[in-house]
């Protein structure tokens, strides 16, 4: 494992989000050094990178590209107005804007990893998508909002999220939105420790999807 390795996945996991980054290591080392390279890349990054490793462990496995498609949250969007997503996948949100409906105003709540160049992350959406902060999100809150994160995870009682779920998910919020929404993104377990996540109460969200 190189420096220059984990400062390029650093990097890109800054501005795409860890799954969507992870993804784009395992599918452009695999066209190149196929299952070889991909169990490498595993060996000598995993550890540093759980999510990396999962998703390394599930192309290893047969799963040759993410499940990015946004139809098992459609419904729970039904009627809403505003969406705010706290954490960031380019991939999925890509797939989100192709699907959800123009009317939905989608705003990002700019808080997590210190890397993040938030501006150009937005500008790749076309203005489709608004940032907020965590001092002023609650101000799309109401009976026709939905707030999102993702999930790289899950236990019976458990999802592991970024840490930025619990700084904008309090008891006071989940009373302000239609609904507190998790989108599970790794179809592979975590199977190392979840650094650079954090376990939250399943009970943090009123909805789980897929």
């Amino acid at each position: 494992m190189s420096a220059l390795q984990l400062q390029a996945f650093r990097l890109a996991a800054s501005e795409l989000g860890m799954a969507t980054a992870a993804w784009l290591f395992v599918q452009e080392t695999a066209a190149d050094a196929d299952t070889d390279g991909v169990a490498a890349l595993r060996d000598s990054m995993g550890r540093a990178w759980p999510v990396l490793d999962a998703v390394c462990a599930g192309w290893m496995a047969g799963d040759r590209s993410p499940q990015v498609a946004a139809d098992a949250l459609l419904p729970l969007l039904d009627g809403a107005t505003r969406l705010v997503l706290v954490g960031y996948e380019a991939a999925w949100i890509d797939a989100l804007l192709e699907q959800a409906p123009a009317s939905l105003r989608i705003g990002l709540v700019q808080v997590g990893d210190p890397l993040a160049n938030w501006p150009r992350m937005l500008s790749n959406h076309g203005g489709r998508v608004e940032p907020l902060s965590l001092a002023d999100f609650q101000s799309w809150a109401g009976p026709r909002s939905v707030m999102l994160t993702f999930v790289y995870g899950a236990t019976a009682s458990q999802v592991f999220v970024l840490p930025a779920w619990l700084r904008a998910a309090g008891p006071d919020v989940r009373l302000q939105f239609r609904s507190l929404v998790g989108w599970r993104i790794l179809d592979a377990p975590l199977e190392i420790y979840p650094r650079w996540l954090v376990a939250a109460d399943l009970q943090t969200l009123t909805e789980l999807r897929p």
